[in-house]
């Protein structure tokens, strides 16, 4: 991105993309805002990870009649994951989401959601965003990174798949150094680790590039985001390990929120949890659909059995010790109380 591409100029050709910005509205003699935001998402459009956040202004304005100037952009055209979560932080952008392990390296609040089989199902994921520890673990986020104002998190695709291009993987064992894109979370490239395979950082949208050139040799990523971005043509196996429930972690810049008038605030958040709500349902229901798309364009997806399940699942867990040791121990055990 060019350095003179300051903020005016972004929104100014973001309309020219996207529409025309509305004019500013005076929703009353006591409550005026008109400043337009700019939302840098990971998922395209029609994604439930996207639709969270794009609906926001028609939420708003159908539940509270209050206009919001939001425009939202298609993925990696602002940058790539690390350059937009740097962007939300400075303000440059107002809105991003990304995986829950992204943020790991700002805070690790929520580590304890990115533990290997922690989050058990769809059921347990919707029970812990709901509950009083969730609320708690934001507001320690918020306080260890006060540039940023957390809102309602969704799933992201459900549970992932453990791709690779070479040949299926019925255990660990046939992992056997096996190259994979990792986060920058310690947690996704110990579990690599324990899995018998060497994690390497790389961005996603770099990820399928890389998997050509040989750099790496698969991922783990969920149905729907493999499929959308046609990993199909370059992938081939794949295995339900079903150890990390995909979460998308959604946030605003700190100082876009202070902003807002506080009907604005109140409006904007009621918005944010119908929308998080809503494609929450949306992704449970895509997951199984797009796992049967990707069998149907030849790509191969084994279930392991009972014996071999547990072998992934020892594996997995035996790193809690290793990268869960920074975690407050009622933590965990409130999660283990949450989701069953």
């Amino acid at each position: 991105m060019s350095n003179k591409l300051n903020r005016r100029a972004l929104l100014k050709t973001g309309a020219a993309a996207v529409g025309t910005i509305a004019a500013p509205s005076i929703l009353s003699a006591n409550v005026v805002f008109n400043k337009p935001m700019v939302a840098a998402l990971n998922a395209p459009a029609g994604d439930p990870t996207n639709v969270s956040i794009a609906r926001i202004p028609e939420l708003m304005k159908k539940n509270a009649g209050l206009d919001l100037n939001l425009q939202v952009f298609p993925p990696n055209s602002l940058g790539n994951d690390v350059n937009v979560l740097e962007s939300v932080q400075n303000g440059f952008v107002d809105i991003s989401s990304n995986a829950t392990a992204q943020f790991s390296v700002f805070d690790d609040s929520f580590a304890f959601a990115d533990l290997p089989y922690a989050v058990p199902s769809w059921d347990a994921a919707m029970k812990l965003f709901k509950s009083d520890l969730w609320k708690e673990q934001t507001e320690k986020f918020e306080a260890a990174v006060p540039t940023l104002k957390v809102l309602p998190p969704v799933g992201a695709g459900g549970f992932r798949l453990l791709w690779n291009d070479d040949r299926p993987l019925k255990t660990p064992a046939d992992v056997n150094g096996l190259k994979f894109r990792s986060t920058r979370s310690p947690i996704g490239q110990a579990l690599f680790k324990a899995w018998n395979g060497n994690p390497t950082p790389i961005s996603f949208f770099e990820t399928q590039e890389a998997i050509k050139n040989g750099v790496v040799d698969g991922f783990h990523v969920q149905p729907i985001w493999t499929y959308k971005f046609n990993f199909q043509e370059v992938l081939k196996h794949a295995t339900k390990v079903d150890s990390i429930f995909a979460i998308q972690f959604q946030v605003m810049n700190k100082n876009t929120w202070n902003a807002m008038p506080p009907e604005y605030q109140t409006a904007f958040m009621e918005a944010a949890q119908i929308a998080a709500d809503d494609a929450n349902a949306q992704d449970k229901a895509l997951e199984a659909e797009y796992t049967q798309k990707l069998v149907d364009a030849g790509m191969e997806i084994y279930t392991p059995n009972a014996s071999e399940k547990a072998e992934w699942v020892k594996a997995g867990k035996a790193i809690w010790s290793e990268v869960g040791a920074s975690i407050d121990p009622s933590v965990l055990k409130r999660l283990q109380e949450i989701t069953g």
